[in-house]
Order: C-alpha cells, then sequence, then structure tokens
C-alpha cells in the first residue's frame, strides 16, 4: 500500500532565506531594470497570490522575468547563507516515517535540491517540484495529488497568502508556517486550516489529524 504524501513549499518554512532571496532578486531586479519590485514591500506582495502572476502584472516581460529568475537562482545557488529554521530537521525527519514529503516550490529545483542536500535534509524528501517543472503551485499541488489517489486530505505548508489560495485552487489544505514569510494573521485571512507557531507545533497537527 502506498504511503500518503505531504508537501511543503521551501523558502520561509523550510529555508530561512528571506534576506539571501531578496538580495539576489533585488539585485537582479535593478540589473534588469524592474528596481522598483525589488524592495522589501513589492517583494513580499509578489507572494500574495502567484509569484510570476505578480511579475507579469508589474510589467515584467517573459524575456526579462527569464533573465531575473536565472540571476536569483544563480545567486542563490552561490551564497552559503540558506540554513532550515529550528526544529526543521527534527520535523522532516519524524514525517518522513509515514509520509512521502514532496517540496513544492516557485524557486528553481536547484536551489531547494543542493539546500537539502547541504543540510542533510534531502533523505527525508521524496521529490522536489520547481519552477522547471510549472510555474504554477497549482498545477503543480494537483499533479503530486493525482500521483496518491483516496487520500482523505492532502496538506500544503505554506508560509504567504499566496501558498494559502494556490494550494486550496489545487483542492489540498493549506497549512500556514507561521514562522514565516507572511505571519500567522495573514495566513489565516488567506484560509489557512490550521497556522502552526513552530515545526513542532505543526508536526503535532499532522499527527494528530492523521492517525
Amino acid at each position: 500500500m502506498r504511503r500518503p504524501v505531504i508537501m511543503f513549499d521551501n523558502d520561509g518554512v523550510l529555508a530561512d532565506s528571506f534576506d539571501a532571496f531578496l538580495a539576489a532578486f533585488g539585485a537582479a531586479c535593478r540589473r534588469h531594470g524592474h528596481a522598483g519590485i525589488g524592495t522589501r514591500e513589492r517583494f513580499l506582495g509578489l507572494f500574495e497570490g502567484n509569484f510570476y502572476d505578480g511579475m507579469a502584472a508589474h510589467g515584467v516581460s517573459r524575456e526579462a522575468l527569464r533573465a531575473i529568475v536565472d540571476d536569483t537562482t544563480a545567486a542563490l545557488s552561490a551564497t552559503p547563507d540558506l540554513r532550515p529554521f529550528p526544529g526543521v530537521a527534527e520535523l522532516l525527519q519524524r514525517l518522513a516515517t509515514r509520509f512521502d514529503v514532496v517540496v513544492i516550490s516557485s524557486n528553481a529545483a536547484s536551489v531547494v535540491r543542493g539546500f537539502l542536500a547541504r543540510e542533510g535534509l534531502d533523505a527525508f524528501v521524496s521529490d522536489v517540484l520547481g519552477v522547471e517543472t510549472d510555474p504554477s503551485k497549482v498545477r503543480k499541488i494537483a499533479t503530486v495529488t493525482a500521483r496518491y489517489p483516496g487520500q482523505l486530505a492532502y496538506f500544503y505548508v505554506g508560509d504567504t497568502s499566496g501558498d494559502m489560495v494556490e494550494g486550496a485552487a489545487a483542492g489540498a489544505t493549506p497549512l500556514g508556517a507561521g514562522w514565516g514569510w507572511h505571519g500567522p494573521a495573514v495566513l489565516a485571512a488567506a484560509g489557512a486550516a490550521y497556522v502552526a507557531a513552530t515545526p513542532a507545533d505543526l508536526l503535532a497537527y499532522v499527527l494528530r489529524t492523521t492517525r
């Protein structure tokens, strides 16, 4: 019998990457003529829905988007500053005994896989779907849930309002990582079924609701 699946965002949920991501993204935006969206406020606003749709709404052409993403990916791949949040290693280790853990991110899969490998977390993760697979988290989540038919609930753990919206649109139950980028109040308002204060709190919630 196939094990159930649980899905996670990476940045702001597993990886404490905000400062590094903002610095890399801001520099790439300035380099390619879109300095206005590289500020902290605009950057966070891009994650109120789908990140790539938000970029397009700000007038970023497909060519400029690709260049910004490529430069951001290169900078994040080279930085040593990505670290897991406290408690994440224990969370993934425990969940991996019962679930296939799949990471679904707007970031490049190469960045996510590199982070997981450097931190010794890759052994607990079954698959990573990044922007190369599809820019839409809705479609990526739906692709994963289709591989695991018959579950009573499909949890997607994210830290932004866009994660909550895209998770629900894909038919998943969105869970909020209250330690991440948008904060507990925003996640609750965006439709999170539960907002965890810490990775340990999230683990306890998942275990008691999936017995």
